[in-house]
Order: C-alpha cells, then sequence, then structure tokens
C-alpha cells in the first residue's frame, strides 16, 4: 500500500497523532511527565508509515528503503514510501502459551543487516519462537518473500520473561546477540539463571556470521573452552552501542523497579543480576543479595543507572534503544546518546560525559532509533504495549 507523508509540526504530533489516535480506540493514553528537564531541542516529525503494534526492530538499507519487525509476528519492507509484509516470517510466541508473559517479552524482535547486506542480501532476525527457545536466522527477501532461511542460534532453554533480543554488528565475521533473563528475583527467592552457564538467558552472545563460536570468546570460570556467551550477569539489555574505532559495546539494560543500567560491556565480565542491583522488585521486596562493595569485587557495576524517587518510591525508566548521534541534522542530539523510555513514554538523551539525562517532546513508546546516511533520525514508536495497532515510523528532521 501508498503512504503518503504526514509532515507534523512537533505540537500537532503530540496532540493530534498520539492523543487523537487513542481517543479513536476508545481508551486512554496518559504521558506521565518527564522525570528529567526537558529540552526544547529544534527539529520536524515526518510520519513515513503507520498501523505497527509493537514496532521493534529496524534496519536501514539506505534512505528510503528499511525493514521492520513488529512484535506480533509481522515482517515489512519499507521501500519509496510503500509498505510491504514479508510473507514466509518464521511463527513467533506471542498469544500462545504463557499468554501475557508472551505478549509483554516475547514475539518477532530485532532485525539486522549484515555489513556487507549489499553483496550477499543477508537479513538477520531475533525472536522467540513458538518453542519457547530464543532463535536467530539470517534469511534473504525477494519481493513480498523470504526465499532463503538459516537457523544460527536456539537457546538451551525456554525463555519467556525479558528476552528484548537485540543485534549489533563488531564487524563483518562477528555479532552481538542479547538473550534477556528478567525472571522475577528477589533476595528471599533468587533466581539465578543469569549466572548459569548452562543457560543461556541472561547473557550476551557473541556469534560468528554463520552462528558458529568464535575461538577467541571468553573461556568462563569453571569451563574449558569458548561458548557463545561473552558476558553473564544481565537481566535485560535492550539497547546496544558498538564504536568499531575504539572497541567500545556500550548497553542500556532494564533494572526491576529501578537501578537501569548504562554499561560498558567486557569480554568474560559478570554484570551482577540477580546478585545485585540498584533496583527493588516491584512488590518493593529487596533484589540484592549481596552489598555494593561486593558487587564492585565480583562484577562490573554500570557506568550510570537511572533510578526516579528513592526507597519503595522508587521507579523504572525502562530503557528500550540506544543510539549514538554523530553528524545529525539535528544538531542539539550530536554527542549525545538517544534512548526511548517506555515508562514514562518519550524519547531522551544522555550525556553520558556529565551523566545528565534531558527529556524530549516526543512522545509514546520509542522501541527503536536508527541514523540515516543523510544525518536525519528515523524511530520506532508504540503508542502503548499489547493495545491497538496505532504505532508508527516517524522520520526527525531539522
Amino acid at each position: 500500500m501508498k503512504l503518503s507523508n504526514l509532515s507534523f509540526s512537533v505540537s500537532v504530533f503530540l496532540l493530534s497523532g498520539l492523543l487523537s489516535a487513542c481517543k479513536s480506540e476508545n481508551y486512554q493514553f496518559n504521558i506521565p511527565s518527564s522525570p528529567y528537564p526537558v529540552s526544547e531541542d529544534s527539529f520536524s516529525l515526518d510520519t513515513l508509515a503507520e498501523g505497527f503494534t509493537i514496532p521493534f526492530g529496524l534496519a536501514v538499507v539506505n534512505e528510503d528503503e528499511y525493514f521492520i519487525t513488529d512484535r506480533l509476528g509481522d515482517f515489512f519492507h519499507y521501500q519509496q514510501g510503500s509498505l510491504t509484509k514479508i510473507k514466509g516470517t518464521p511463527k513467533v510466541t506471542y498469544f500462545d502459551d504463557p499468554g501475557i508473559a508472551a505478549i509483554k517479552h516475547g514475539g518477532l524482535m530485532d532485525v539486522s543487516l549484515h555489513p556487507n547486506y549489499a553483496q550477499n542480501g543477508w537479513i538477520y532476525m531475533a525472536f522467540l519462537a513458538t518453542s519457547g527457545h530464543a532463535k536467530a536466522v539470517r534469511l534473504k527477501v525477494e519481493g513480498d518473500k523470504i526465499t532463503e532461511l538459516e537457523e544460527l542460534f536456539a537457546s538451551r532453554d525456554q525463555i519467556y520473561l525479558g528476552n528484548g533480543m537485540r543485534i549489533v554488528w563488531q564487524d563483518a565475521q562477528h555479532f552481538f546477540l542479547n538473550v534477556g533473563g528478567s525472571a522475577y528475583s528477589t533476595r528471599n527467592n533468587p533466581v539465578m539463571l543469569a549466572q548459569d552457564f548452562q543457560m543461556d538467558a541472561g547473557k550476551i552472545h557473541r556469534l560468528l556470521e554463520d552462528g558458529g563460536v568464535p575461538a577467541d570468546n571468553p573461556i568462563l570460570p569453571g569451563l574449558s573452552s569458548p561458548t557463545s556467551i561473552w558476558s553473564y550477569g544481565h537481566r535485560d539489555a535492550q539497547g546496544f552501542h558498538y564504536e568499531a574505532a575504539s572497541e567500545t559495546f556500550l548497553a542500556i539494560e532494564h533494572g526491576p523497579k529501578g537501578g537501569d543500567e548504562f554499561n560498558v560491556i567486557l569480554p568474560g565480565k559478570n554484570y551482577g543480576w540477580p546478585l545485585f542491583s540498584y533496583g527493588l522488585h516491584y512488590d518493593n521486596q529487596e533484589v540484592s543479595l549481596i552489598s555494593e562493595d561486593s558487587a564492585a569485587v565480583i562484577s562490573v557495576l554500570p557506568e550510570h543507572q537511572w533510578t526516579i524517587g528513592e526507597g519503595f518510591g522508587r521507579h523504572s525508566i525502562a530503557p528500550a534503544c540506544l543510539l549514538k548521534v554523530s553528524g545529525s541534522n539535528v544538531s542539539d542530539w550530536n554527542g549525545y546518546f538517544l534512548l526511548g523510555s517506555l515508562a514514562y513514554r518519550r524519547l531522551l538523551k544522555f550525556n553520558r560525559s556529565t551523566g545528565e539525562t534531558f527529556g524530549l517532546p516526543i512522545e509514546g513508546r520509542v522501541r527503536t532509533i536508527q541514523q540515516l546516511p543523510s544525518g536525519d533520525i528515523l524511530a520506532l514508536i508504540e503508542r502503548r504495549n499489547t493495545m491497538p495497532a496505532d504505532g508508527v515510523l516517524v522520520r526527525i528532521s531539522n
């Protein structure tokens, strides 16, 4: 179907684009106040496509061609203003057992292009399969259908909680894959799967382009040879940034009730979940089994952590994506990291050098952000999790 571009000012987008859509579906969509000062930056928005439910993954081919995933299991090709649904997409857990857990955490997740996509045509995809196993595949698309598909990774364990799977490339031979492990762990009832090397949840994996285990992956404590596990003790990392020039791997990660993290990811290191967290369980039970001082000895503490409020009143921002902006036409964002806050339903910008975070007047659950070669920014925004299909793809420019 052909979609016309609808240009909005920021105020029109916020008031008309979001709120009227919610009213038309006969439910309320309340936007919490920003937990951080709002930076009134200068930009404009174009809506490129709409009708998504939980848009999650976005892979950029060029200025006007992208691949998009929707957690419900739909895979789309956007090209020159046209949106085509791709046939033959792997079946995913969504409405199957265990019900609401799969709706919140399962489904079709990230999509990424091989660095040599122009030559080999490989598209990489991560999802929770109907078997309950986290999987990564590579595939090729011709027209409106998948013509080749190879399974590269399947978790050894069934994973129904906290697997907001993301893919980022280290180089043309290696990619990183998150498999979350945000089981409902408390001090009185610890769930240690993120610390268990026999389970793949709660880990960041490093794989060869064909799904093999790199020979230079770390050898983890108690093991005699490398596995796919690059780092462990993760709750649910939903935003990756890899900087090739400095070989720096950064990730943002969901805490429970507070304690969202900005981490520098290093090979073979333990990131502490659930041994230590700055957050509480959702019912205000303590999570941490050890002190911060002890955690600093046996694990890597976050470079920065976000917790709104104190004590039992603390809350998370629930970070969903990560982009370091450089050379953008939106000059106010250059040098900052952008991340979506699912809990506060808005885009945030973060200054890594100062630790300052700012709210931005782009509202909705921003799931993914990517920068185009021109410097413009793309964002996938869902209006409300598990609600009617009112998610959008927008282009942000100066």
